[in-house]
């Protein structure tokens, strides 16, 4: 199979608007929505974003015909790495305010929509990344610790590591990307893939932890950053959360600032990551009456609320079409499958 180039991506854009053309009217999206540019041709995917009005629920049969419409693509498996992303109308207002997805990289291909805001506000920036790098670490150590060395994977989200600097840069940090000595053999690797080079003795191993560390110094920055906006927190969880099915987060109390993690069971334990983690989750999730916050900074606690109430609108549609909280929207707010979808039935129970 021939190396992607510029023109095969925009080829699969039109066919992917081929597609919504052709399909009946009641399951049409309401807007369409390319996200990023194609920096890296053969190794960059399309993000695609769809959005439906927030009563549909049709969204699990939209994308079977999806799949169906591009099985026969070439290079299918580059472009839709992963399923498109699918929004309720009532939220997607607010994507560039609530995450890292400013105006300026938001082609909108069919349909018209008024977004709240042109970038990234600040202190959903602060929560966002805190988001992303504890779901960056995972998948690392994921990625890492199996069997099946998946490079593609691993490229994607080291490449990451570059908006996350980005982000925290626009915060007040001074991270230059030349001092992360993994993120850099991740650039130059898929520089090379994307001239067509195949034979790069990458160390997938070195190469995983190494990412671990790097995301881990990015943490501790943000994580001291919030620090200094918070008073206390009082849990009755004490120092631990699930995170995942089979991932804890322990001693979040003891203020360790390096990151530890061991298997037992079956189940993932990860010492390093701090209190800050926990308020932020239960201030999403739970009870009032289960846990006490007092910031500082006021202006963080109307954030968290803010990101409260648009978790709740995504959840909401998540759950009546796909039965899951996460869906299609690749959010992961500090938590990930049963354990998300537990807390976001709570939440909507509101």
């Amino acid at each position: 199979m021939n190396k992607a180039n510029i023109k095969d991506y925009e080829d699969a854009i039109s066919f992917v608007m081929e597609f919504v053309s052709e399909i009946p009217k009641n399951i049409t999206p309401e807007l369409v929505i390319h996200n990023g540019h194609i920096k890296s041709p053969g190794i960059s995917d399309i993000d695609m974003v769809f959005v439906f009005k927030d009563e549909f629920v049709f969204s699990e049969y939209f994308l079977h015909l999806f799949s169906k419409k591009i099985e026969k693509l070439e290079h299918k498996s580059i472009f839709f790495y992963h399923q498109p992303h699918i929004f309720p109308l009532s939220a997607i207002n607010d994507l560039p305010y609530m995450t890292y997805n400013p105006v300026s990289e938001l082609k909108i291909l069919k349909g018209q929509n008024d977004f709240s805001s042109e970038n990234l506000d600040s202190y959903q920036n602060m929560l966002n990344s805190y988001e992303q790098i504890h779901n960056r670490i995972i998948t690392l150590i994921k990625l890492k610790s199996t069997d099946n060395k998946n490079i593609h994977s691993l490229l994607l989200t080291g490449h990451s590591m570059v908006h996350t600097i980005n982000c925290l840069n626009m915060l007040g940090a001074e991270f230059k990307i030349d001092n992360f000595e993994n993120l850099l053999i991740i650039e130059k690797a898929r520089k090379l893939l994307t001239i067509g080079e195949k034979n790069m003795p990458l160390n997938y191993d070195n190469l995983c932890s190494g990412l671990i560390n790097e995301f881990f110094k990015l943490y501790n920055w943000l994580d001291s950053l919030f620090e200094k906006k918070i008073i206390s927190h009082f849990s009755k969880e004490k120092d631990i959360y699930q995170y995942d099915n089979d991932v804890f987060f322990i001693k979040l109390n003891s203020g360790k600032k390096d990151l530890k993690f061991f298997t037992n069971n079956n189940n993932l334990f990860l010492e390093g990551f701090s209190w800050v983690s926990l308020l932020i989750l239960e201030n999403y999730f739970s009870n009032q009456s289960d846990f006490i916050s007092i910031f500082s900074d006021n202006k963080l606690m109307e954030g968290i609320n803010k990101r409260k109430k648009f978790l709740k609108k995504i959840t909401n549609f998540n759950f009546r079409n796909f039965n899951s909280a996460v869906g299609r929207t690749g959010l992961h707010p500090l938590v990930r499958n049963n354990r998300y979808n537990w807390l976001a039935r709570n939440l909507n129970a509101d």
